[in-house]
């Protein structure tokens, strides 16, 4: 599987993207605040980046496929949270900026697994529209 580096320029911030064996590695850049904002292009472009990266990953025959048993992330009025080993990556939408911001704590980057991704690109196709 080929390894390729891609970085994202947005709104606000960027994000470096790669595979890291069969997890899928974000960077946030905030630039000197304290999230990305995306505008919907951005959050287009990301939504195609991070699903053409896990159907590679998926389609690969020495990955070992998890079961998606229970839903990964909580919802918290709007505000939708992953934790990540000791992580944790947060998705909302901001009205009044008109775009998604995304906040990491922790350790950066981050190893999302494929059933991670595939909420995390639901999540955003769902506050896109």
């Amino acid at each position: 599987m080929e390894n390729r580096l891609f970085n994202l320029f947005l709104k606000k911030g960027n994000i470096v993207i790669d595979k890291n064996d069969y997890k899928i590695r974000l960077q946030l850049d905030y630039e000197n605040g304290d999230h990305c904002l995306l505008a919907p292009s951005d959050t287009q472009d990301l939504i195609q980046l991070l699903t053409s990266l896990s159907q590679q990953i998926w389609e690969d025959e020495n990955y070992v496929k998890t079961p998606y048993v229970a839903q990964l992330f909580v919802e918290n009025q709007n505000t939708f949270l992953w934790k990540i080993d000791s992580s944790e990556l947060s998705i909302e939408y901001n009205e009044p900026k008109n775009g998604i911001e995304l906040k990491y704590k922790g350790y950066n980057p981050l190893d999302l697994e494929i059933n991670q991704v595939i909420e995390i690109v639901q999540i955003l196709e769902r506050l896109n529209n």
